[in-house]
């Protein structure tokens, strides 16, 4: 059963393409021929037969459904296809053509055994497997082996136990361990495959037994010991920090005591101030990993920090903090010193965040010593400025101030290099060569991959002398960065493509497109419709679609596709007819639908709404008889010397143009109409004078 569609696609040809597009899931399309001269025969060899040694015969016999006609007999033939090792000297066949076959002196392994039936013109065959199964064993109990038998764990480490290495002299089918003897804990411990890990154990010692069972259900077991060692407890580690000088005003501090360690964590922190000084402050978290400490006044604090583990065990260390008196010292202005600047370029920053002071700058103030231009200052009373305007080549000079809260002052000088960047020039890129297919609607050519250090201005495409001169440039591209072509034919076409830069330099790169013939040109059908366009409505294009499916190609699903329709005259419908399968997609002779579409039109001219004026392939593949050649524009064969058309073929319709009839064959037959003609013409003149003349003899007699 077939499931084409049909729809309406564009075409680069100026002319509309309608694709018909076949899926196929099973059968083809194309009857197929099939002769019936033997009849096939249901032969049955029974099911496969199943033995073991020592019994080395069996008997196997065949059964035909058909009953046999009268006076008819069947005719077996039974024959091995296979047999163990590919050793067919083995066994014996008795009664090789009869209905039942007995085999003998079998061996282990598997045999094909097929047999064939024959009639009067009447055949059939059939397989039958036998396996033969080599004689039943001697069970071996198995041996449990655990490795290692003895092990010693140490906590918070875990372990295996593996009985992987267990024996069978067939298979082991099933292992089982269990805990027997162990320390009092919530769970046991017990698992079912060939390794058992060992975690979540308590500090003792731990007895597991392994059980393995085979394939034929014996069984042996093993133990192992495993002793499991508490885990050792490190001391905790104290950490309170390093040893921290403050000036006054600063009369707060933050001790970290969060680097202590230890190995199973620390529950508690404490914080106790030691030492000799009997000075007092204010003090916070004392519980917490950080000491708060506010209020200080100048002397020397020592601090020391206690912290305990789960298990009890302790650590101290001791910190110290001194409070010196108040020391004011002259801010720092920081600036890069020295930047360079490349033009063209409208501003500069002034950078002062590096800038520092032991209390807090208050003030940052920044001026222009010296340049080639004088500047406008932006946030100059910030930490960040920046100098705007007319930058010339050559070197500036700034300054920062910055400024205390005690009036103590710092400042550094800035200097500027601002020189002129070498313009490079730009880099053309056309979008480099490629290959495409008709049908195209357009081309494009990419050069918006082209580069300048200063940006592009002007973009220029010519056309290279080699270029084919088909194609037109659309939307004025020449002079952008994508040049865009239409009304494209098969060749290649070749466009240098030109950039200038804002200082006049420029760069030039080529690119080749070949444009390739559809390669399923010669398979378009073209359709002529006694009608334009004008007369042709989305209506008219949707029930067209509909009548050719429904009345060429039946019960075929649709899939359509807008098309846009072009007048030239008459209305040119084109269209491909596809076969998809699930595996492929193979596009269908042109000249074979266009024989099928002449006989359905034949068989009924009026099945279109319009009149078809011919029909055939886009390209002219018309053999012309093998006495000429087919003219592509008019699709009408121009003969060969000596060669004519058969007028009356060609006259039919729908019928092509052809080069049938020899000019010296029709000269030759027309001479002799002519001569026969002209002879049976003188001869009924001849017959007719004699007749009158013997009327007047006989009448002058008479008389």
């Amino acid at each position: 059963m077939c499931h084409p569609a049909i729809g309406l696609i564009n075409s680069t040809f100026r002319e509309s393409i309608l694709f018909l597009v076949i899926f196929f899931q099973t059968a083809s399309p194309f009857p197929s021929t099939t002769t019936n001269k033997i009849k096939p025969l249901t032969v049955s060899a029974g099911k496969g037969r199943i033995i073991q040694l020592p019994v080395n015969d069996v008997a196997l016999s065949a059964f035909v459904v058909q009953e046999p006609d009268k006076g008819e007999t069947y005719h077996y033939t039974w024959s091995m296809v296979s047999s163990p090792n590919g050793d067919k000297d083995k066994g014996l066949m008795e009664g090789k053509t009869l209905d039942t076959v007995k085999l003998k002196n079998l061996i282990a392994g598997g045999y094909i055994f097929k047999v064939t039936v024959t009639g009067d013109n009447k055949f059939g065959e059939s397989t039958v497997n036998v396996t033969v199964l080599p004689p039943a064993r001697m069970n071996t109990s198995p041996v449990a082996i655990i490795k290692p038998t003895n092990q010693v764990i140490k906590l918070p480490n875990s372990g295996v136990l593996d009985g992987s290495d267990s024996t069978d002299d067939d298979k082991i089918v099933k292992y089982h361990w269990e805990e027997v003897n162990g320390p009092l804990q919530e769970h046991s411990i017990s698992g079912d495959s060939s390794m058992l890990k060992l975690q979540n154990l308590s500090p003792g010692n731990y007895t597991f037994k392994l059980t393995v069972t085979d394939s034929d259900g014996a069984v042996n077991s093993s133990q192992a010991n495993v002793t499991v060692h508490k885990e050792t407890d490190y001391p905790p580690k104290a950490n309170a920090g390093s040893d921290v000088v403050i000036h006054l005003p600063v009369k707060s501090v933050i001790l970290y005591g969060n680097a202590s360690t230890d190995d199973k964590g620390i529950v508690s922190y404490e914080w106790t101030k030691t030492g000799d000084t009997d000075i007092t402050n204010d003090v916070s978290g004392v519980r917490t990993p950080f000491l708060h400490l506010k209020d200080l006044e100048v002397g020397d604090y020592t601090y020391t920090l206690k912290v305990t583990d789960a298990s009890g065990q302790s650590s101290s260390a001791d910190v110290h903090v001194f409070v010196k008196p108040e020391t004011n010292q002259p801010p720092k202005a920081v600036t890069e010193k020295s930047i360079e600047v490349v033009l063209p370029a409208d501003n500069i920053v002034l950078d002062g965040t590096n800038s520092s002071d032991d209390s807090k700058i208050i003030t940052f103030a920044w001026s222009q010593k010296s340049g080639p231009s004088q500047l406008e200052l932006m946030n100059s009373d910030r930490m960040v400025a920046a100098a705007r305007g007319k930058l010339k080549e050559g070197i500036y000079t700034f300054q920062l101030l910055v400024k205390d809260a005690d009036g103590q002052t710092g400042t550094q000088l800035l200097t500027v290099t601002t020189k002129k960047h070498a313009n490079l020039a730009p880099v053309a890129n056309a979008g480099g060569d490629k290959v495409v297919y008709l049908p195209v609607s357009s081309l494009v050519f990419d050069g918006s991959n082209s580069k300048d250090d200063h940006g592009i201005v002007k973009y220029k495409w010519s056309r290279d002398q080699r270029s084919l001169a088909a194609g037109d440039i659309v939307n004025g591209s020449a002079s952008h960065a994508v040049l865009q072509l239409i009304n494209l034919v098969a060749g290649r076409y070749i466009f240098t493509l030109t950039v200038v830069d804002v200082e006049g330099l420029s760069n030039s790169d080529s690119a080749s497109v070949i444009v390739k013939e559809d390669p399923n040109k010669n398979n378009i059908i073209e359709l002529l419709l006694n009608t334009d366009i004008h007369d042709f409505s989305e209506e008219n294009r949707v029930r067209f679609s509909f009548i050719v499916q429904f009345n060429f190609i039946k019960n075929c699903f649709e899939k359509r596709k807008v098309v846009k329709l072009l007048l030239i005259s008459y209305l040119h419908v084109q269209f491909l007819v596809k076969i998809k399968t699930k595996e492929s997609e193979k596009v269908q002779p042109g000249v074979d639908i266009v024989a099928l579409l002449r006989r359905k039109l034949r068989q009924n001219s009026d099945i279109l709404d319009y009149s078809v004026i011919s029909i055939d392939t886009l390209v002219c593949q018309n053999k012309c008889s093998g006495h000429g050649r087919c003219e592509l524009k008019t699709k009408k064969c121009i003969c060969d010397a000596f060669w004519m058309q058969n007028f009356f073929t060609a006259s039919l319709f729908l019928y092509e143009s052809n080069c049938d009839w020899s000019i010296i064959y029709v000269v030759i037959i027309s001479f002799i109409l002519v001569i026969t003609v002209t002879g049976a013409t003188w001869l009924v003149i001849c017959m007719c004078r004699s007749k009158r003349y013997a009327v007047f003899v006989g009448y002058s007699v008479f008389f």
